[in-house]
């Protein structure tokens, strides 16, 4: 029995994550055309049968690393704000840190990209779109009332997304003591603490951050 033809949506998606793969390996510069198709077994001149030609190719590559975002931040269906977000800052490490190759490698490739490209400013706004996702989240723990009203949501947004880079960093770096010594998990413990409407008694927090004090002498 002969093998069973593939779609043009699979055939797209095989080029897409092995171009992704090969930015994360190469580079930006060294995803050629000739290195995507003899990743895939196909001739070069068979991938404009699926994209108009490498910028189309490396945009595909960009939306499939947007659309594994997307999945991680869909992940927790939790309906208090603040469950969702210790749920995703906990899934962050299996599902898009501990993804090297697929996720944080090519990420920081295409943020390094040429200015020259316009495919950095493309990164630039699936960027926003994650930010915005942190922000809606927020907003959301605003109006159930867990949290609190005072705080400026694109500065904890960006915290919070900060903290999931840093990990990223770490994994990119070879620094896994950031993830493994619980750091991350005690920033992010922080960072939900301090936007909680529910305050630790002052007698408690203290104990607490004597605590951590003394772990870190």
């Amino acid at each position: 029995m002969g093998r069973m033809r593939k779609t043009r949506e699979e055939r797209r998606l095989e080029i897409a994550d092995a171009a992704l793969r090969i930015v994360g390996e190469h580079g930006v510069q060294g995803a050629t055309m000739s290195r995507i198709a003899e990743d895939i077994g196909i001739s070069a001149p068979a991938l404009y049968k699926h994209f108009g030609g490498r910028t189309e190719i490396l945009e595909a590559a960009m939306d499939l690393l947007q659309t594994r975002v997307t999945s991680w931040l869909d992940s927790s269906e939790s309906p208090d704000a603040l469950e969702r977000l210790r749920q995703l800052g906990t899934r962050h490490i299996s599902t898009i840190a501990a993804d090297y190759e697929g996720v944080v490698a090519p990420l920081f490739e295409f943020v390094a990209a040429s200015p020259r490209s316009d495919l950095k400013g493309q990164m630039g706004r699936r960027q926003r779109e994650t930010l915005q996702r942190f922000i809606n989240i927020l907003e959301d723990g605003q109006r159930q009332g867990s949290v609190r009203d005072d705080i400026d949501t694109l500065v904890v947004a960006w915290s919070l997304m900060g903290l999931t880079w840093m990990e990223n960093v770490a994994m990119l770096e070879g620094v896994d003591e950031f993830i493994t010594d619980g750091i991350s998990a005690r920033m992010l413990q922080g960072i939900l603490k301090d936007i909680s409407t529910e305050r630790m008694p002052a007698e408690e927090t203290c104990a607490e951050t004597g605590e951590i004090a003394a772990k870190g002498d």
